[in-house]
């Protein structure tokens, strides 16, 4: 099996919110805040999300389908398509094809240095009776902004020539349909819009 590795980019068109989780929420603090790395502090996006995102967007607008055997043989076999070729004995279950790294803001020194900072955005809820602010409804979001690039690699693993095209395709794909779409939460509400593409 070969190996071949794509360099990504990812650009921040709208503001980009990939959560980290919070347990609690501090009085005057923030709601939700980006995911962050442990030790730089800096935003990043996980491969999960995007590896998540892309295989989703494939299944659900590419005319895949969740039981489709290149999406799962390149973005890993679900439990759900492993029981259904349970009584396939032509069936050999292989190493993923695609392996996401974590992708890092692509001008880290200028994060680092506090000249780009996340920004934070104050929503509320309405309420649909009264047409004005439910009570405790107000939340603050932390965003990355827009024109923030991150850049990180996806890795190809494959067993001949006529394969590596194949995936390439299906990847190439799977790009463009996330630029027509959202990374990360409240894609409805405008956040999220990106450029990914292969540098």
């Amino acid at each position: 099996m070969t190996k071949e590795t794509l360099n990504v980019e990812i650009e921040v068109l709208t503001g980009l919110h990939i959560g980290a989780g919070n347990d609690a929420v501090q009085i005057g603090g923030v709601d939700s805040a980006v995911i962050k790395d442990p030790i730089s502090k800096l935003p990043y996006i996980p491969g999960s999300s995007l590896k998540g995102k892309l295989r989703s967007l494939l299944e659900v607008e590419g005319s895949y389908g969740v039981k489709d055997d290149k999406i799962n043989k390149y973005f890993g076999p679900t439990p759900e398509y492993i029981t259904s070729k349970k009584e396939d004995k032509a069936y050999v279950q292989t190493p993923t094809s695609l392996i996401f790294r974590d992708f890092m803001l692509a001008e880290s020194e200028r994060w680092a240095s506090g000249e780009i900072t996340t920004e934070f955005k104050t929503e509320i809820r309405i309420d649909r009776d009264k047409g004005t602010a439910q009570d405790r409804a107000l939340r603050t979001i932390e965003r990355v902004p827009p024109s923030v690039k991150f850049v990180g690699q996806i890795l190809i693993r494959y067993s001949n020539d006529s394969e590596l095209t194949t995936i390439k395709s299906v990847l190439q794909k799977a790009f463009e349909l996330l630029n027509n779409d959202y990374l990360g939460g409240s894609g409805s509400r405008g956040y999220g819009a990106v450029k990914i593409k292969q540098y």
